[in-house]
């Protein structure tokens, strides 16, 4: 138990490692008393797991009585009384606690040293914690050393593809950084990145996945800033090292940064749809379901850490035959679908292949679109942007620390809408404000992303603008940067002609969103590819009856058109909708107007727009059922969003149909609406806040934008904030109409135009960005 546990930890899953290894302490108390060997290794890992969650409080008291028994049992010079006192040293240098955890250190590694010798594993792990404690006191010089001590160790017992090997280079890479020695930085990330980079492609989910995710972003994120330094000292003499090398090493290196659960999502709709190409998607959805079912027993097993033997080994039966089905659906997936194993891992795209004007990549970026790539970093470090066309290509430091930027952002979003998944609570810590939209520090931010001279110079032509945004940036709309300094001042930024007059990015620019920048293989090369005709030009869900058969009427008050929001609060329990929440949530009425107006448009054909009791689940579902949903071109949910930063105890988000017998009947869950079959051109979600990011990803698309691109969608057009009822039933047909009057228009070309139309039109009283920014474009597949 307590090796099992300790293996999950080791991969962050820790879920399921915290039952094994307090079920593993018992036995060995009981059996072996509380002062063996055995029983003090197995409390070590159990406060290890509690480090690994900064459950400090959990942590403190095990490591500390370890300490005790072993100097009591093996006495104050045995390689494990060092061994626990360096555990005690992490607890305390991960709070902080410096000057605590510095003899700890220093007394583990002279015991080390001294039993073992310093040619030896532990030695090497002793100076890379010693190293690193120095190195966060800001004292390299001292920690250089040690770092160069226990990497040559590490590489010499582990190799380099190993985990701890990566962690012991990345520690040395960044002392090194801090130093200025960029070139040793570069280099150590260089090896330490490729194996993270390589365990990320494991078939894994949950804890391990985000923790495998994680790993490999912050390592990518480092090297592409190391690449940054290196240039700026005019690089190596190789050819590989010269400073254009760098940078477009340093491209690739933050596609690698920035990799998302929503790119993701969209890799695996691109396998999918290759599987299915080659005749083989049931084999490729029986493949998913076989590592989710994997997955689940592992849960399972953990869970039965105390139950009987016999239940134990039948879960690790069922886990072997699980592995079995999906090790033989993967061999058949490699023999007849062998493209549905590259879409699923997709290959990085360089800027080469972006430049491309022949063969497959020659469509991946146009003539006319430039590509932004925002790396964000978080604390005192400045990010980086990267620049992209088809004749050049730069790249430039921001002009903010990670901090800086997320108080800026933040900032802004408040202003908009400060009840927005914490925004109100962020903004007082940062000194912001509610109120009107602060169109200066709209333009300052601008000046601080994209005003450096090398990208104004490639962007400056380009009429639009692909956004791969990361950290906070992907909760900002960047058509609502002001690109010149507005007139009047603080004064008149709520006055709709100032506002009108201002030089927000949109007026020059259309934008759109992208997950990453290999969506643009998947939305402009596989999807196309499998496309298959969508003779239905609408299917649409709006002003759903949300009054249950047995719920008394609502009252007139519920249905006022102006003012009703599309995103509510506390509508679960435990995980489990609340029938009495639900029941309160009010009508609306104007998603009727959007959706007569989204049927005139497209000339749909009648039953496109389902109402009231016909915009339910149910019939979702059965035309998912029956096929009729996989031949629509245009879907879309005019309703409420509940997303997770909305709720008290929501699991997952989800969109609120019409209400039926039960609660979970009403609700299109994230989970439910991966498991559509759709190839829908265009996913409306005109509910409130459904891009916003939701736990435990909270930097990445939502889980509904996941969701809808696992299932197929090719463009998702998602709102930043509350939805104003009077706004969404004018912008999104106009968009869909101008698309159908001018064909050649892409999809961020309609979405501006009907933007600007809210804009300028005095009848809306639509000038501040709350109205007509809020929607968003995510996934441009282009003309």
């Amino acid at each position: 138990m307590n090796n099992l546990a300790d293996l999950l930890r080791t991969e962050g899953r820790n879920t399921e490692a915290e039952p094994l290894l307090r079920r593993a302490l018992a036995l060995e108390q009981q059996t072996l008393g509380a002062e063996d060997v055995l029983t003090t290794a197995t409390m070590s890992n159990l406060g290890l797991m509690f480090l690994d969650q900064d459950r400090f409080a959990d942590a403190e008291p095990l490591f500390r009585r370890v300490l005790a028994i072993d100097q009591k049992v093996l006495g104050a010079m045995h390689p494990g009384t060092g061994a626990a006192a360096n555990n005690l040293g992490l607890m305390l240098w991960s709070q902080g606690r410096y000057a605590e955890a510095e003899p700890l250190f220093r007394r583990a590694l002279a015991i080390t040293d001294k039993t073992v010798g310093e040619d030896d594993l532990a030695s090497a792990t002793g100076s890379n914690n010693l190293g690193t404690l120095l190195s966060y006191q800001g004292r390299y010089a001292e920690a250089e050393p040690l770092f160069v001590h226990a990497s040559l160790l590490t590489l010499k017992f582990l190799g380099a593809q190993n985990p701890t090997t990566d962690a012991v280079l990345e520690n040395y890479a960044l002392n090194a950084q801090y130093l200025g020695k960029f070139a040793d930085a570069s280099r150590h990330y260089r090896l330490a990145c490729a194996w993270r980079a390589a365990g990320r492609a494991r078939d894994q989910n949950g804890d391990a996945l985000l923790t495998a995710r994680k790993l490999a972003n912050d390592c990518s994120t480092q090297l592409a800033l190391s690449l940054w330094g290196w240039s700026t000292q005019g690089g190596g003499e190789a050819a590989g090292d010269r400073p254009e090398a760098l940078m477009l090493e340093a491209f690739t290196a933050s596609q690698r940064a920035v990799q998302s659960a929503g790119s993701e999502a969209m890799s695996r709709a691109a396998a999918l749809a290759a599987a299915v190409s080659a005749g083989v998607g049931p084999q490729a959805q029986a493949y998913e379901a076989a590592l989710r079912e994997r997955d689940e027993l592992d849960a399972q097993f953990a869970k039965a850490a105390n139950g009987s033997t016999e239940l134990r080994a039948a879960l690790t039966a069922a886990r072997a035959l699980a592995l079995s089905n999906s090790d033989l659906l993967a061999s058949e997936l490699k023999t007849k679908a062998p493209r549905y194993w590259e879409y699923r891992a997709p290959k990085l795209v360089g800027v080469a292949a972006l430049q491309s004007r022949a063969g497959a990549d020659a469509t991946l970026l146009r003539d006319d679109e430039a590509l932004i790539v925002f790396l964000a970093v978080s604390g005192k470090e400045k990010g980086m942007v990267f620049a992209v066309t088809k004749e050049h290509v730069s790249w430039a430091r921001m002009g903010l620390t990670g901090e800086d930027l997320t108080l800026a952002v933040t900032r802004l979003r408040s202003q908009i809408d400060p009840e927005a998944y914490g925004l109100q609570q962020a903004a007082t810590a940062a000194r912001g404000r509610p109120g009107a939209f602060d169109r200066q520090a709209a333009y300052a931010l601008y000046q601080q992303l994209l005003g450096d001279a090398s990208i104004q110079a490639i962007i400056k032509d380009k009429p639009t603008l692909l956004f791969v945004p990361s950290g906070p940036l992907t909760s900002l709309p960047p058509g609502l940067l002001v690109t010149s300094p507005p007139a009047g001042g603080r004064s008149q930024d709520a006055d709709p002609g100032a506002l009108r007059a201002t030089a927000w990015l949109l007026r020059s620019k259309a934008v759109a969103l992208l997950p990453a920048v290999s969506s643009l293989r998947t939305l402009r090369g596989v999807l196309p590819a499998q496309r298959v005709a969508t003779p239905d030009p609408l299917l649409a869900f709006a002003d759903p009856d949300f009054t249950r058969p047995a719920a008394p009427p609502r009252s007139a008050n519920s249905t006022a058109a102006r003012g009703v929001n599309r995103g509510f609060k506390t509508y679960f329990r435990d995980g489990l909708p609340l029938a009495e929440a639900l029941d309160a949530v009010p009508s609306l009425p104007g998603t009727r107007v959007e959706g007569e107006a989204l049927q005139r448009v497209l000339e749909a054909r009648p039953g496109s727009l389902l109402m009231g009791r016909d915009a339910s689940k149910a019939q979702l579902m059965a035309r998912n059922g029956d096929g009729r949903l996989a031949g629509v071109r245009v879907l879309e949910f005019a309703t409420h969003g509940l997303v997770a930063g909305d709720a008290s105890d929501l699991a997952e988000p989800a969109l609120v149909l019409a209400a039926g017998e039960r609660p979970q009947d009403e609700l299109l869950l994230a989970s439910e609406a991966a498991t559509l079959k759709i190839n829908a051109e265009w996913v409306l979600l005109s509910a409130c806040n459904t891009a916003s990011p939701d736990a435990p990803e909270a930097q990445g698309l939502s889980g509904l934008s996941r969701a809808f691109f696992y299932a197929g969608a090719r463009s998702l057009l998602v709102s930043h904030w509350r939805v104003r009822d009077d706004v969404a039933p004018v912008l999104i047909p106009a968009m869909l109409l101008a698309e159908r009057r001018q064909p050649a228009l892409s999809h961020a070309q309609s979405l501006r135009q009907a933007s600007l139309e809210i804009l300028d039109d005095p009848g809306i009283e639509g000038a501040e960005p709350s109205a007509w920014a809020a929607f968003t474009l995510i996934g441009e597949p282009g003309r």
